[in-house]
């Protein structure tokens, strides 16, 4: 019987490649994107190998990522591995129709509700995986208060992001420990910094910074496979709570390894996970 993988944000960039890599080792797929028109290319680039759909959803917003979960739920019946892979940052502050800065509703609290409405179906699989992708950016989350991750006093994109790659890790290592009874492995990668236009529109010093150094990055293949890795690694089935950098285990902040942090990021993103009802 073929495994099933869902992996956000597929349709470009890192999320491609560990798709297209995914499907070449014979998993099912479940794309998850907002963009339905480059989901479908990817489908017809993928073939019919294997089996791919498609779900629409904005992981920015409470009601799309809750819609997205019912249909996920109601038309399959098992999920082998997650790959929480779609991110974003972006130069100026931007504020969701749910009232929570941009940044972190897409790169952790879609996530958090996506991951979490999805348990059941991965508690139905033998072995599952979740992956979620990270960033060495996290060391730099300075002043890092959960109560005001939804809604910053003060906006820079690169602070803004290094605070939600930080959440991304707590979310994972927190994930680990409530998934550990029932064989469910969590685990966060830093991809690297990679050569795509992924940061390209940030503030001035990020946006120099990106372009400038991007011969010197990482391709987006190289970052895929570190995904696969830590995906499919027969040597890490049971290997659960860490943090991956280059596929090898790597060192994060101490606040990535606070558990006090991690539990207080999840009461805090279900108080704002029930703020929109569908």
């Amino acid at each position: 019987m073929r495994k099933t993988a869902l992996i956000t944000g597929p349709t470009s960039g890192i999320g491609r490649f560990t798709a297209l890599e995914l499907a070449r080792r014979g998993y099912d797929l479940i794309l998850v994107a907002r963009n339905e028109a480059k989901a479908r290319q990817l489908q017809l680039e993928i073939g019919d190998a294997v089996s791919t759909g498609f779900i629409q959803c904005d992981l920015s917003s409470i009601g799309s990522v809750k819609q997205a979960v019912e249909e996920i739920t109601t038309n399959y019946h098992r999920i082998d591995l997650l790959v929480n892979n779609a991110g974003l940052i972006v130069q100026h502050r931007q504020t969701t129709a749910d009232g929570i800065e941009l940044t972190f509703a897409t790169n952790h609290l879609g996530p958090f509700i996506l991951t979490t409405g999805l348990v059941d179906l991965l508690k139905a699989a033998e072995s599952a995986r979740i992956v979620n992708l990270a960033s060495a950016a996290h060391f730099f989350a300075f002043r890092y208060r959960t109560a005001k991750l939804a809604n910053p006093q003060h906006y820079h994109d690169l602070l803004i992001y290094s605070r939600s790659k930080l959440a991304n890790i707590l979310f994972s290592n927190e994930l680990s420990e409530r998934l550990a009874p029932f064989g469910i492995t969590s685990n966060a990668v830093h991809p690297g910094t990679v050569s795509s236009s992924f940061g390209g529109n940030g503030n001035g010093a990020t946006s120099w910074f990106m372009k400038y150094f991007k011969p010197f990055f990482r391709t987006p293949e190289q970052a895929a496979a570190d995904i696969i890795h830590v995906a499919t690694a027969p040597e890490l089935n049971a290997v659960t709570g860490r943090y991956f950098a280059n596929s090898k285990p790597a060192r994060s902040s101490a606040k990535a390894k606070n558990r006090a942090l991690a539990r207080e990021l999840w009461a805090f993103s279900e108080v704002l996970a029930e703020a929109v009802l569908i």
